[in-house]
């Protein structure tokens, strides 16, 4: 169901791109770090659902403009149980113990992969079969921090993100 809502995910929100005006917004304190390589990612977005949120830092305003294509970097963590400040911890849906208040159970991050008019494209590839990881979720006022450590099989993905999110319902 979560990669269900990935999917709507990428189907709604990643369907704009930045300009170059865009690329002069770049605050550094929200970044990841891919494989020894550390990028921006500025644009935050939330998306309720019913059973749930996605939490999605970006490199580009995938919300602002339509028909941009070329490459972007996004993450996604659903969490089932948004409490502030809470510290999740991996934990797949169907183990035992699985606590929606306590754990997470999907991430999907995008790096660097080709985007056209409003989604990533068929050739894009995404890691999403989490084998470890935390995240971290608070809010003050209209700035959120969300703190994540996503741990794939071969690579482990590290990043923070500051500032208000676009906030969307599904």
């Amino acid at each position: 169901m979560k990669k269900l809502a990935f999917s709507l995910l990428a189907a709604t929100v990643f369907f704009a791109a930045c300009s170059k005006d865009d690329d002069k917004k770049i605050d550094n304190a929200s970044s990841l770090t891919y494989n020894g390589e550390a990028i921006s990612t500025p644009y935050g977005y939330r998306i309720d659902y019913a059973d749930g949120s996605t939490f999605v830092a970006a490199d580009k305003d995938l919300l602002s403009t339509t028909g941009y294509t070329g490459t972007a970097t996004a993450v996604a963590i659903d969490v089932d149980t948004v409490i502030l400040g809470q510290t999740y911890t991996f934990k797949n849906y169907d183990s035992t113990g699985y606590d929606g208040a306590k754990n997470f159970a999907y991430a999907a991050t995008y790096f660097k992969q080709p985007f056209a008019g409003d989604d990533f494209t068929d050739e894009a590839t995404s890691l999403d079969t989490l084998t470890g990881g935390s995240v971290t979720i608070n809010k003050t006022q209209n700035t959120y921090k969300v703190t994540y450590e996503l741990q794939y099989h071969n690579i482990t993905v590290k990043g923070e993100y500051n500032g208000e999110m676009k906030l969307t319902n599904d």
